[in-house]
């Protein structure tokens, strides 16, 4: 919360912190682990916010929080960027995670329990296990044989 480039809109907009607030920031590292910068680059919570909606769009009324002071009428309307050209390298289960990160409304933001258990890294590990596989790790411990002598 205390950087700027990885507050959720709901911190930016003086609405209540809850944990969905670290899925988001979850969200903006998953994003720049690919792009190799970070993905909003605001200068002030109002500018923070404007490059968080030129990337996931102006949300809905509906889903603007009711006990904020800022209107969602603040900002001009724009549609959703398509995610690809945000993380070109990302596979599609990643991008289908990482909207799932940056959901503007928290209520319904992935939690970490979802997110651990989203396929994208269910096709992480089955790729680590078989990469591991192939791969003899060496041991520092002295086999039985080594002990005994």
């Amino acid at each position: 919360v205390v950087t700027l480039w990885y507050r959720a809109p709901e911190v930016l907009l003086q609405s209540s912190y809850a944990t969905p607030v670290d899925l988001w920031s979850v969200g903006c590292i998953f994003a720049e682990m690919f792009r190799r910068r970070p993905v909003f680059r605001g200068n002030s919570d109002v500018d923070q916010l404007g490059k968080i909606f030129d990337v996931v769009g102006v949300p809905s009324p509906e889903d603007w929080p009711q006990e904020v002071a800022l209107p969602q009428s603040a900002f001009t309307p724009r549609p959703p960027k398509p995610i690809e050209d945000l993380v070109p390298d990302m596979d599609e289960e990643g991008r289908t995670l990482l909207m799932q990160f940056l959901t503007f409304n928290p209520s319904t933001r992935i939690s970490a329990f979802a997110a651990l258990s989203h396929p994208y890294f269910q096709s992480v590990d089955s790729h680590s296990r078989s990469l591991y596989a192939t791969y003899s790790i060496p041991s520092n411990k002295p086999t039985i044989e080594e002990r005994t002598a």
